[in-house]
């Protein structure tokens, strides 16, 4: 039976698609049950996340699965959906297994190297447990590729450094400072990488804020959010003696920290300030750089420190494949394995019947014979049958790709461990 993936990305959709298709985590856990029976599927996990939505799933063959997949995600959209749409992909067996090993290194996700997913394809794959719609080929694939992030991450440098410019500020705040409890942060202007920035600083130990903002009202909104303090835009300049951390990211014309007006606040200063502008056109007077125990960045030595980073990462990438590539292997011998499941259990059920056929014929030939004797004619007989089949059925488990490139004679005499120079393998 196949394994198959369906779904959509960032790569392939845009948000306003993708966004119709994302699963909460309460959703999620109550309809993966009754979609694991309805479907037909036999085994359903789905990974939902801002940037990508895809069905896995375990089935009797792909066209079953492909009509599953589709039910699955055409429930949530409203309307029937096709996998063949350009939006969309599927994979099976293979290609399916090394897209989740590739998701959860991170080599599939917007920002490269980033840690979320791992948590993510955890989490997806425990709420699959709990709605019991998995069993023991997807368990066996997701604990694998949960196996296989954590040693993406941890073999290599494939999340080292920060790659956006609100977590580069936060670094460089940690390199000039250490330790961020106990600092004041002043955020001037209340937009979306501000706010995304004093997160990260309050996440790491900032612990006071002031918030100043053109329009007042949103200065306390944002101040409200993260437990801090709204101060009027015009009357924060006294503030730049005690605070420790400067955001400034406001769409004024020119500069709001100007050498003239700051100037002074700074140089009563006798401890180090960081001050982060992240405006363009530029919010801080570059000059304020030249002032002691001042430490000025702008977006652009943001973005260099990023784009070091990311290509450091990109680096890593060759190291990270090769990791996939032996978890892949290793995870399609046991896959493929189980095909050769059926085909010993009927061997052995054949086999014994053959047996159990010829014992009574015996057994009707030598008349009567005691419990104990008919004991040791069955024990010997099953012993036998369990040696003959050894070979044929260790050999078989072992790879069955090998055995599938073998010429008839070749095969037999591997199946059969005939090509070890002795009857039995030497045993």
């Amino acid at each position: 039976m196949p394994i198959a993936v369906g779904g959509l990305n960032h790569r392939v959709a845009p948000l306003e698609l993708r966004e119709k298709l994302a699963f909460s985590g309460p959703e999620l856990k109550g309809r993966l049950s009754a979609y694991a029976g309805q479907t037909g599927l036999d085994e359903l996990v789905v990974l939902s996340t801002c940037n990508r939505t895809e069905v896995y799933g375990y089935g009797r063959h792909q066209g079953q699965l492909k009509s599953g997949i589709e039910t699955v995600l055409g429930d949530k959209f409203g309307s029937q959906i096709d996998l063949a749409d350009v939006n969309f992909y599927a994979y099976h067996d293979r290609k399916a297994v090394n897209h989740l090993f590739r998701v959860s290194a991170s080599l599939d996700s917007m920002i490269l190297g980033e840690d979320q997913i791992l948590g993510q394809v955890r989490e997806a794959y425990r709420l699959a447990q709990e709605a019991r719609s998995t069993g023991r080929v997807l368990s066996r694939l997701f604990q694998q590729a949960v196996h296989t992030g954590k040693r993406a991450r941890g073999e290599t440098s494939i999340s080292n450094g920060t790659v956006s410019v609100s977590s580069a500020a936060v670094d460089l705040a940690r390199k000039i400072f250490g330790e961020l409890s106990g600092k004041e942060a002043l955020v001037l202007g209340a937009g979306e990488t501000s706010e995304l920035t004093l997160s990260l600083l309050i996440n790491t130990g900032v612990d006071s804020v002031l918030v100043a903002n053109r329009t007042y009202r949103k200065a306390v909104d944002l101040a409200v959010r993260h437990h801090g303090t709204a101060v009027k835009f015009e009357e924060f300049h006294p503030y730049l003696e005690q605070a420790d951390i400067l955001i400034s990211s406001t769409s004024a014309p020119g500069y709001v920290l100007t050498r003239q007006r700051a100037g002074e606040a700074l140089s009563r200063r006798n401890k180090p300030i960081f001050l982060i502008d992240l405006a363009v056109p530029r919010d801080i007077d570059p000059e304020l750089a030249e002032y002691d125990n001042v430490f000025l960045y702008n977006i652009d030595d943001l973005t260099a420190v990023v784009e070091r980073n990311l290509e450091d990462r990109k680096s890593q990438v060759g190291l990270v494949e090769d990791i996939i590539g032996g978890e892949l292997v290793q995870f399609m011998d046991w896959y493929e394995s189980l095909a050769v499941v059926p085909l010993i259990k009927t061997l052995h059920e054949h086999m014994n019947t053959i047996r159990a056929g010829e014992v009574d014929k015996v057994m009707a030939k030598l008349g009567a014979l005691s419990e104990e004797q008919r004991s040791q004619v069955e024990h010997l007989t099953v012993a036998l049958m369990k040696k003959f089949l050894h070979g044929p059925t260790s050999r078989l488990k072992g790879d069955p790709r090998k055995l599938a490139r073998m010429e008839p004679v070749e095969l037999l005499k591997f199946l059969f461990m005939l090509d070890e120079g002795e009857p039995g393998g030497g045993k």
